[in-house]
């Protein structure tokens, strides 16, 4: 009977243990779930900014050629236009 009784309160005291770590300690779900939100969209910032980074070195290595590359992706990318001349930029809604 001691045994059963002793085996029951343990129980029940893993279980509400169990439950405050889950529930209602500082680091609960609920937090982590929000931190790896957080870590996802960190990790695509810096993949932004090397991506950032590769596209003005690629930039930099169209500076330095003059075979109208430069000017070919000024027009294109950065919808840049000559002074006599009107650029449409055709928006997909």
């Amino acid at each position: 009977m001691k045994n059963r009784l002793f085996l029951i309160i343990s129980t029940i005291t893993v279980f509400v243990f169990f439950a405050y770590l889950l529930f209602f300690s500082e680091n609960n779900l609920k937090k982590h779930r929000e931190l790896n939100v957080k870590i996802k969209q960190l990790d695509e910032n810096i993949a932004a900014a090397k991506n950032q980074i590769n596209n003005i070195y690629t930039f930099e290595q169209l500076e330095s050629d003059t075979g109208g590359i430069l000017e070919k992706y000024a027009r294109e990318q950065l919808q840049l236009q000559r002074a006599n001349e009107d650029v449409f930029v055709v928006v997909y809604e």
